[in-house]
């Protein structure tokens, strides 16, 4: 199993936060405890926990999606980065394969992480999404990374 040390590694890393996803999503929700707990076994510093949870509004209980959701915003420089992230770590595909999810769970994803972002209007998420909809109808309703997300070329 991947294991942070404070001495070469001391964020959160894809890997890990898949670790956390296999080991606390099967429940749904999770009690900051038990959170805390999973994420200390990991060596994962505190402050970064406290840091994501600063982010919403959560009580003694926690949905695990909105943590891994906050996770991959953490990972990610960008809304669409962090959805990239939580793509792949939630398919079923193979590894290297296309990292498609469920609509549902993309759209989910989506409109929490704008929410909390705060600046994109509810009018631009609705179209983004009814437009990832539509272009994923004939694709047994799943997202994949060519659907959202367009890499930039370093030079």
């Amino acid at each position: 199993m991947p294991v942070a040390t404070q001495k070469t590694d001391t964020g959160l890393t894809p890997g890990l936060l898949k670790v956390l996803h296999k080991q606390l999503s099967p429940k749904g929700h999770v009690s900051m405890k038990e959170l805390e707990k999973k994420w200390k076994h990991l060596c994962l510093p505190v402050e970064q926990l406290r840091a994501l949870l600063q982010l919403d509004s959560f009580g003694d209980e926690v949905e695990w999606m909105k943590i891994l959701a906050l996770g991959c915003s953490a990972l990610g420089g960008s809304l669409l980065s962090s959805l990239k992230h939580a793509c792949e770590i939630l398919t079923t595909d193979l590894e290297g394969g296309p990292a498609r999810v469920p609509f549902d769970t993309f759209s989910f994803l989506y409109t929490y992480l704008a929410s909390i972002d705060g600046e994109i209007p509810d009018s631009e998420v609705d179209a983004f999404l009814s437009s990832i909809k539509g272009s994923v109808a004939h694709k047994e309703g799943l997202v994949g990374l060519a659907d959202f997300f367009t890499p930039t070329k370093k030079l």
